[in-house]
């Protein structure tokens, strides 16, 4: 398995990957997403894609998509409370169901952090849905650790 930078030719099979985790998203929340078509999956990529602040990993053995991870560039300003900061959100991550537990999820993180050291990122950040119990345990086994808790209440 190797996970490289995703490019043109991978639109078709990153839009069926997160396809994949946007339905399990969809099934704990229908609330709160939506069921995009795989039409307007492909053009969401594309605008990934074409981002210079996004880098759209791919995982693959011979050549068929195991999972991918969307890491964006976050520069921060200073506040009369914080100091400049620039961080790597991974803003998605998603493996195939037939390919979790085989340490794909683990390679696209380090490809990950390494994309945020290139970019001289201080830290990486992600969000973890309240009842994904399961890319919780993942993260906090990767080393990451919660830095706030943010809380909703439905009206």
């Amino acid at each position: 398995m190797r996970v490289r930078p995703a490019g043109p030719d991978d639109v078709p099979a990153l839009a069926r990957l997160n396809a994949e985790v946007q339905a399990l998203h969809r099934a704990a929340l229908p609330d709160q997403y939506l069921d995009p078509s795989l039409a307007e999956l492909e053009g969401w990529i594309r605008r990934l894609l074409a981002d210079p602040a996004v880098a759209l990993l791919l995982a693959e053995e011979q050549s068929e998509g195991l999972g991918f991870a969307v890491v964006r560039r976050e520069a921060a300003p200073g506040t009369i409370y914080t100091p400049p900061r620039l961080r790597a959100l991974v803003d998605a991550l998603g493996v195939a169901a037939t390919s979790r537990r085989r340490g794909v999820g683990r390679a696209l993180m380090t490809a990950a952090e390494a994309q945020a050291r290139a970019w001289g990122a201080a830290a990486v950040v992600l969000d973890v849905q309240g009842f994904n119990a399961e890319a919780e345990r993942f993260y906090r086994a990767l080393g990451y650790l919660p830095s706030k808790l943010r809380m909703s209440r439905t009206l």
